[in-house]
């Protein structure tokens, strides 16, 4: 299999500047790259395969440089959003095709396909069409034709986007379980926080062409690096409250002065100051309680989402700001009810003016009394 590595890659379009992009993908993880559409993504997956050439950098393959090497001396194989295949050929057809292209034997392009068929339980579908497929059938066979040349390694551009629900659930789990089984190297690029989430070992997260962070998916969800990577991991999103934080003492106090909360303990500091700041608290890590118990702030429900497992609520709080928290189980609140919100200090994720992760609030912090 490959390690991958970019090293300062740029490509600059009309509209639009990739870079620079440094990222090292070790040899067999699975790597998901992660970012809203149009951020750049497909982009870094196409200098990788040798589509696009970059206007700076290196792209490293197994620590040779491959930079100015051509897609097929690359040995990379990539599944497209679209799977494009051929509608008038047979799932083995599809599978077989790339090897035929390149004049493999007939015997061992045989032996491949049943190797790939196993692998990818696909035995009962290969003498189908696409269109007598399901959505999921169509995705193994797209899958086969990349595994059936045992690539250095596999770029997936968003596979199972055009999927339902429940079976981009099932995709999920079967593609870890092929690089597991298979000790491939994957770069699985999507939108969807919760498939790159769900089975990268380690996460890029992309942001207008750079990259914003990198970390497990544990560091990425409970210390983002900064307010962008904040907000767009997490379902309900973070809550973010704007205000001023001093250094001497680890108080956060609100921009209204509604909100105050020791957010990091008391400290000497060489320089104490007070900063512009910004707190932000996940939904789930909210307080919630009713009445006139302790709280930190009083707030009003303006709407209660019941959601199975889970109840998400929004709270009309100081100054129009509208807080969302999310509660376990099914929770009932009438809509105008009071309700207290509390921020626990070890749950506040502290920002600085820039938006980045302020580096003076500790990986724990004690709770807010």
């Amino acid at each position: 299999m490959a390690s991958i590595s970019l090293s300062n890659v740029r490509k600059n379009y009309p509209k639009f500047d990739l870079g620079p992009i440094d990222l090292e993908i070790k040899d067999n993880e699975f790597f998901g790259v992660f970012g809203p559409p149009s951020c750049g993504k497909t982009s870094i997956l196409k200098i990788i395969l040798g589509l696009v050439s970059p206007d700076e950098g290196n792209v490293f393959i197994n620590g040779a440089d491959a930079t100015d090497a051509r897609a097929n001396e690359r040995n990379i194989a990539m599944v497209f959003q679209n799977l494009a295949l051929f509608p008038h050929m047979t799932g083995r057809d599809n599978i077989l095709f790339p090897l035929r292209e390149r004049g493999v034997p007939v015997e061992e392009a045989e032996k491949q396909l049943a190797r790939v068929s196993e692998v990818l339980h696909i035995s009962h579908i290969i003498d189908k069409t696409p269109d007598k497929m399901s959505g999921g059938e169509r995705q193994r066979i797209a899958l086969g034709r990349a595994f059936v040349r045992d690539p250095a390694g596999f770029l997936l551009d968003e596979p199972i986007a055009a999927l339902d629900a429940r079976l981009r659930e099932e995709m999920r789990v079967e593609l870890k379980r092929l690089q597991r089984e298979g000790n491939h190297t994957f770069i699985y690029v999507s939108h969807d926080e919760e498939e790159v989430l769900g089975i990268s070992d380690r996460v890029a997260v992309v942001e207008d062409g750079c990259v914003a962070q990198v970390g497990t998916p544990d560091e990425i969800y409970d210390r983002p690096s900064s307010i962008y990577v904040a907000r767009i991991v997490g379902s309900p999103p973070m809550n973010f409250i704007e205000g001023r934080f001093s250094t001497a003492t680890g108080e956060f106090v609100s921009a209204d002065s509604h909100l105050r909360i020791e957010i990091a303990p008391p400290h000497v500091v060489d320089n104490p100051r007070v900063i512009d700041a910004t707190i932000g608290v996940r939904p789930e890590n909210l307080a919630v309680s009713r009445g006139n118990s302790d709280g930190t702030i009083t707030g009003t429900v303006l709407s209660v989402e019941p959601l199975g497992s889970f109840t998400i609520i929004d709270v009309a709080a100081f100054d129009g700001a509208v807080i969302k928290a999310r509660l376990p189980g099914q929770i009932t609140f009438d809509d105008g009810a009071e309700i207290r919100l509390g921020f626990p200090g070890s749950a506040v994720h502290l920002f600085d003016a820039d938006g980045r992760r302020y580096p003076a609030a500790p990986a724990a912090l004690p709770e807010a009394e």
